[in-house]
């Protein structure tokens, strides 16, 4: 799938919204201008159907060599959102682990970006609220069911990690998502259905975005 040139033109927009409106630094690491670019595209991919969102609430983006202890809870993170501190944090080795294989539904960058999408309709700055309540209303019912399936061994699909709560299932249904949308949505047609109302976008349609390749067409050469 390649993106349409409306699509990829707003790709782009997205792209450098994040790399002029953030605040970036590397964290005992020199971070270069191609980081920044890979880690502002995942964004524009979680974003393109929503690029009014803006993640407004979280402007400092802190990139790791590597999987690092977190001084929130000391425990060892690939990356991880602060709301309280408008934070997002990733290891850039996870990161690209992350594009490595786009098929294997582990996506830190994605992950990591869909906890900030949540929170950000949540935290009143002026962006909150964008989530239609209705449908956020039948995926959080729906996503109980199947957490609730997850703890008694029955799901096929997601991974366990899914039913930590509701804010994981969240994160890990985005990175199901856009690495294995046909399965997802042949597992669970309802909950797919939702948040492709949620992210107005379907990854399974032709110019639904698709990392690396739209990755390979933007980043510096």
């Amino acid at each position: 799938g390649r993106l349409s040139a409306a699509g990829k033109q707003r790709f782009e927009s997205i792209t450098a919204t994040f790399l002029h409106e953030k605040r970036w630094e590397g964290v005992g690491m020199e971070l270069e201008e191609e980081m920044r670019v890979m880690i502002a595209a995942s964004a524009a991919q979680l974003l393109l159907g929503r690029p009014e969102v803006k993640l407004r609430h979280f402007e400092r983006f802190q990139v790791y060599a590597n999987a690092y202890r977190s001084d929130r809870n000391d425990r060892w993170h690939q990356g991880e959102v602060q709301p309280r501190n408008g934070l997002v944090r990733i290891s850039w080795r996870h990161f690209l682990h992350g594009y490595s294989d786009p098929r294997d539904a582990h996506n830190v960058a994605l992950h990591e970006l869909a906890h900030a999408f949540w929170f950000e309709d949540l935290i009143p700055n002026g962006e909150q609220g964008f989530l239609d309540p209705e449908l956020k209303a039948r995926w959080l019912k729906r996503a109980d069911e199947v957490m609730t399936r997850i703890h008694g061994g029955e799901e096929v699909l997601f991974r366990e990690y899914a039913g930590t709560n509701r804010e994981e299932f969240f994160a890990v249904a985005v990175e199901y998502f856009f690495e294995q949308p046909r399965e997802f949505l042949y597992e669970h047609p309802d909950l797919y259905d939702l948040l492709r109302g949620m992210l107005h976008q379907d990854p399974l349609r032709e110019d639904g975005p698709l990392l690396p390749g739209v990755l390979e067409e933007v980043s510096p050469k």
